[in-house]
């Protein structure tokens, strides 16, 4: 397979007839869906402008999932890269990554359907058959927070996920015979990743338009899924709802990491299923994988086919049991940013760390200890709080902010807020709805704080600086008497 996608002529030549995609009440055979992507191909080649310095970019900004993946494979056959683009985004937030990604086109709902009627009618005339795109052409990119403020976009090569898919099939048995049920978002790449890996090994993929754990649960109990794609916490949504599922034979789950109280709730609400956590990340695809053989804490052994080593900082390989930054050399590397970055990210003689820091033990097993520059993982989303911060420093009457993960049952971690507010405002920012209201408008529901804890001060470092540890204790103490 030479790039992502290419598999999809193979299972349309083969079986043409066989359900590919459904999503809601619309669906496609592998035979329509490969005539749709390769007419969207040659109309967005057409339509694309000659960039000489670079490939180009296509901005995807289509909530419909079928419309979505259509877009995606489309993309990568014609030679450019897919920018993955959220519709749930607040107009501040899309419009600065759009300005920092420079796509050279955006495909939206108002004008998708236009475009692919006007491919459907142009394809018999398409002239010269496209030339194929190569193993090492950038093909997608999706974005993620980023320290500096600038949601960083990683792009990814065909071949790093071709391999992945290579990887996939050995460790999970994918196949012609499996239904895939992706529960979310496609701008979320572990959902993303299910259903194109999916398609590519052939297996029939359902898309819920929505994240409905009610739905999910019926869609389990009506049978035919045998693979399921979750975060930890919609897996927690999902058990609280299901009954049966009498055809799933795997769940997958990766975001977070998968805690034993529900992978044992797995074990009871669905016996006999088998139950993969990975871990991995948008730069780095897997890293380990955890089938519940290996200590409860661990992520799992290191990958087939990735290396990993934990080295200090300066650079030395630690033995086991030593803590420090994880480094990861493997053909499933993501390949550069196209906007956005920090310095937590570091190559080195092909491997790669992102900042992440934990220890292997004798048998090779991986443990996370925690994530550099403060790093918070609510439900499966990688938060910067400095991003939150800037947004509530900014509103009338906030001396300082700072912004914290707390335990939570269900995300995994929550944000919560610690205000430092101007003596005559603290009564107007006490009850947090203006505080929430600035977070909501910048940045969404995801990355907004769930408690604002107002103090008359921070503690201050010898050299003038908030003493984060200290404040953050102190929230954890507030937040345990509320």
């Amino acid at each position: 397979m030479s790039f992502t996608g290419a598999a999809l002529a193979h299972h349309a030549a083969t079986r043409p007839g066989q359900t590919a995609l459904v999503c809601g009440g619309a669906s496609f055979t592998f035979a329509a869906l490969q005539t749709r992507v390769e007419a969207l191909a040659l109309q967005l080649h057409r339509r694309l402008p000659a960039v000489s310095s670079r490939q180009p970019r296509i901005g995807i900004f289509l909530e419909d999932p079928l419309q979505a993946l259509m877009a995606f494979f489309a993309a990568g056959r014609a030679g450019g890269i897919a920018l993955m683009l959220d519709t749930t985004w607040p107009d501040a937030l899309r419009d600065q990554i759009l300005a920092a990604s420079a796509p050279d086109l955006v495909l939206d709902a108002a004008g998708f359907p236009a475009l692919m009627a006007e491919a459907e009618e142009r394809k018999e005339t398409a002239g010269t058959p496209l030339p194929f795109p190569a193993p090492e052409d950038l093909f997608y990119a999706g974005f993620t927070s980023g320290s500096t403020g600038v949601p960083k976009g990683f792009a990814r090569t065909h071949r790093s996920w071709t391999e992945s898919f290579r990887l996939s099939a050995a460790a999970f048995g994918t196949s012609p015979q499996d239904k895939v049920l992706v529960c979310g978002g496609l701008v979320h790449s572990l959902h993303l990743y299910a259903a194109v890996e999916g398609l590519c090994a052939g297996a029939g993929v359902e898309v819920m338009p929505r994240f409905q754990p009610r739905a999910v649960a019926r869609r389990l109990a009506q049978g035919g899924t045998t693979m399921l794609y979750a975060t930890p916490t919609q897996l927690q949504l999902i058990l609280r709802e299901v009954e049966a599922a009498p055809s799933l034979r795997l769940v997958l789950s990766s975001g977070a990491k998968l805690q034993p109280e529900d992978r044992q709730m797995l074990t009871r609400r669905l016996p006999g299923v088998r139950t993969c956590e990975f871990y991995g990340a948008s730069e780095m695809s897997f890293i380990s994988l955890q089938d519940g053989t290996g200590p409860e804490a661990s992520v799992g052994h290191p990958f087939p086919g990735v290396e990993v080593e934990i080295r200090d900082g300066q650079g030395h390989v630690l033995p086991s049991g030593g803590a420090g930054h994880l480094w990861v050399r493997s053909p499933l590397l993501f390949d550069r940013y196209i906007c956005g970055g920090g310095e937590e990210v570091r190559w080195q003689d092909g491997w790669l760390t992102i900042g992440d820091r934990g220890w292997l033990d004798e048998a090779g097993f991986l443990y996370l200890a925690g994530r550099d520059k403060r790093m918070i993982n609510s439900s499966g989303l990688n938060i910067f709080p400095e991003e939150v911060e800037k947004v509530l420093r900014a509103v009338p009457g906030v001396t300082a902010a700072a912004v914290f993960g707390a335990p939570d049952r269900l995300r995994g971690q929550r944000l919560a807020a610690a205000i430092w507010p101007e003596p005559e405002a603290a009564d107007r920012l006490k009850d947090g709805s203006q505080l929430r209201r600035a977070v909501l408008t910048a940045l969404g529901r995801a990355r907004c704080p769930r408690a604002f804890l107002l103090f008359e001060a921070f503690p201050l470092t010898p050299g003038g600086k908030t003493d984060l540890p200290a404040l953050e204790r102190a929230v954890h103490a507030r937040l345990q008497t509320r």
